[in-house]
């Protein structure tokens, strides 16, 4: 979502923004992202954008609209940028990292260009974004990937970011003075990283609550592995964390998630080739009660983990 490269020639900033309207006006905001409208026909937006050093900043005062960025988009120039959003009127809808979650008036929410996602804004909104480089981010220690499915509440913070942004959106201070822009970057810089180490201190101290993660993901699998359905995201969702998060929680332990789920499903496998009153069960049966979606996956984690086929452990039972 900016302005160059988007169609919108560059004469037509102004201090009241760029009115984008229709199927052409979403083409226009379609840069890095795809934009579409409930009616396309109906699509109204008015868009001001402003760069500033590194730093880009733009106000959207639209219709409802969603944007959606897809996997074959990452290796583009906005995959090395965050946008931190925050929502002056009306709601967003995020969903990335198969997490989802919504801002309401008021609220912050930051939006990874390195990995695919989809936002959905409500009509009469009013929405602010500040794109920053991931690289300015990790000169500062801040690790703003693991924030999906945190919304920063209003406060001080988030409306002093709110305020500067609409202010520098609609300013024409990219073509001014060098000096002046360049405090005003890191005044920018300072503030949006400020909220984002406010999100973080949210996101419930991670190092105090991941044994107890750690556990309820250990519970649920346990729980649960017996339904071939279940992944790593469904535990994740279940948790209410990111896949990423949960694959982070588990490094250093004995097994990852994935490995858990399969070496349970094994056990239960296992149990049932080797127990008496169950010899009737076909292999194919065993597997899917254990919760393999057949038979030729079950042998080859079988295999894998007791370095024996089903059948040999079968008949290794009965004696």
């Amino acid at each position: 979502m900016n302005m160059e490269g988007s169609g919108v020639p560059v004469g037509s900033r102004s201090h009241a923004g760029v009115r984008l309207v229709g199927p052409a006006g979403l083409e226009a905001l379609s840069v890095g992202v795809r934009m579409a409208a409930p009616r396309p026909h109906r699509f109204r937006a008015v868009l001001c954008a402003n760069d500033i050093g590194a730093v880009r900043v733009h106000r959207l005062r639209t219709s409802a609209v969603s944007a959606k960025r897809s996997c074959a988009s990452l290796d583009d120039e906005h995959g090395g940028h965050l946008a931190v959003l925050v929502v002056g009127a009306g709601e967003a809808t995020v969903e990335q990292q198969q997490t989802r979650w919504r801002l309401a008036a008021g609220e912050m929410g930051v939006v990874d260009f390195g990995d695919a996602f989809e936002v959905a804004l409500a009509g009469r909104g009013d929405y602010l974004l500040v794109h920053l480089p991931r690289a300015v981010l990790t000169a500062r220690s801040v690790d703003a990937t693991a924030l999906a499915g945190v919304a920063v509440p209003d406060g001080p913070l988030t409306r002093t970011l709110r305020g500067a942004i609409g202010e520098f959106a609609e300013s024409d201070l990219g073509s001014g003075d060098r000096m002046e822009a360049a405090l005003v970057e890191h005044a920018m810089v300072d503030l949006a990283v400020a909220v984002i180490r406010t999100a973080s201190g949210r996101s419930v101290d991670a190092a105090a609550s991941a044994p107890r993660n750690r556990v309820r993901a250990i519970e649920f699998v346990e729980n649960n592995f017996t339904d071939p359905t279940l992944t790593v995201a469904r535990v994740a969702a279940a948790l209410n964390v990111s896949p990423r998060y949960l694959h982070k929680l588990f490094e250093g332990e004995e097994h990852s998630v994935y490995e858990l789920i399969r070496r349970r499903r094994v056990a239960r496998g296992l149990d049932l080739l080797t127990d008496p009153t169950h010899a009737h069960l076909s292999i194919g049966q065993v597997a899917t009660r254990s919760g393999f979606v057949g038979s030729t996956q079950f042998g080859r984690a079988v295999r894998q983990i007791s370095g024996s086929t089903p059948r040999a452990i079968r008949r290794r039972g009965g004696n």
